[in-house]
C-alpha cells in the first residue's frame, strides 16, 4: 500500500503532502462509519491521514472492496480540499460523488493500461 501511495501522490501532483496511510483499519479506528475509507486533512500544513478499513471488516456490500480504488478517492480529497464543506447538504454530496466517480475512472484507466 505504501508503494500505491507513492504512485498515486505522484500521479495527482500531491509529492508535497504529508500523508500517513493507515490501512487494515477496524471499524473502531475510524471515525466515520460504515465507509470504505476517511480522510483528515490540514490544507494549510499538506498534511493528512487516511484510514482505510480492513477487507474482512468491509462486509458483503453490493460494490467489490478495492483498496487502491478507496485510496485514489481519499487522496482526491486532499486535491480538493480547498473546495471543503459547503454546508449544502446536497452539494457536499454532489461533490463526494464527483470524487468518486473520478478514482474509478483513474483506477480502471490505470488497469486497462496495464492490462489488469
Amino acid at each position: 500500500m505504501q508503494e500505491l501511495l507513492k504512485e498515486w501522490k505522484e500521479r495527482l501532483g500531491l509529492q508535497d503532502w504529508y500523508i500517513e496511510l493507515r490501512d487494515n483499519c477496524s471499524p473502531n479506528d475510524m471515525v466515520l462509519k460504515d465507509c470504505a475509507g476517511e480522510t483528515e486533512w490540514q490544507e494549510v500544513g499538506k498534511c493528512a491521514v487516511i484510514r482505510i478499513i480492513s477487507k474482512k471488516d468491509y462486509g458483503s456490500r453490493i460494490i467489490p472492496f478495492d483498496k487502491e480504488k478507496t485510496l485514489v478517492h481519499e487522496l482526491l480529497h486532499c486535491k480538493f480540499c480547498l473546495l471543503g464543506e459547503s454546508g449544502n447538504d446536497l452539494q457536499d454530496r454532489i461533490q463526494h460523488q464527483l470524487i468518486d466517480d473520478m478514482a474509478k475512472a483513474l483506477v480502471d484507466a490505470k488497469r486497462v493500461k496495464l492490462g489488469d
